[in-house]
């Protein structure tokens, strides 16, 4: 096994599934809040780990479970910026490119019902379960939000941008064009 890559796979996939499991337990506890885990995404073959709708509007999250400082740095030279995003010494770039087909298949649902709930945009979400968060952490890559498992639960509910009508409706919707994987 230890050739073939199985058990190291398998420990990865355990390990991302216990970061999806804490932030599902975290955002579980907002009782404001309309969370759909594990979705299925229609016509691909991947997954979206969380869909929250709340007041605060509609967030596509990413959990992961790296360790380490997550920080940008520029890989350029003087004249040109190159940023890249780092958790510990694993550059973790790709996973903020990587939310674009996810955000894009809810923006598309969402932008069907726009004359019955208005315009509602989705904001793309990472959460490091376990990453280490210095004084100077980013808050942003690419514009994709970087969040902790305590931070996220105060960015999904900072904010009064959507009714509670129009939460439960666009769960509703979000929920049957989202099926549990």
């Amino acid at each position: 096994m230890a050739i073939s890559g199985d058990a190291q796979s398998t420990a990865a996939w355990k390990r991302g599934s216990i970061g999806e499991s804490k932030v599902a337990a975290a955002l579980a506890q907002l009782p404001e809040v309309r969370v759909l885990n594990d979705r299925r995404v229609p016509g691909t073959r991947g997954n979206i780990d969380h869909i929250a709708v709340a007041s605060s509007g509609v967030f596509v999250i990413d959990a992961k479970s790296y360790k380490g400082v997550i920080r940008v740095r520029n890989r350029g030279g003087w004249l040109e910026r190159y940023e890249r995003l780092y958790v510990g010494r694993r550059d973790c770039s790709s996973l903020a490119d990587g939310l674009v087909w996810q955000v894009t298949a809810v923006q598309r649902v969402l932008d069907s019902v726009s004359d019955q709930f208005g315009s509602t945009s989705v904001q793309p979400v990472l959460c490091f379960v376990n990453g280490e968060w210095s004084t100077f952490a980013p808050h942003a890559f690419r514009g994709v939000r970087l969040e902790g498992l305590r931070s996220i639960t105060k960015l999904v509910t900072d904010g009064r941008a959507l009714n509670h009508d129009t939460v439960a409706g666009l769960s509703r919707i979000l929920n049957t064009a989202f099926p549990p994987k």
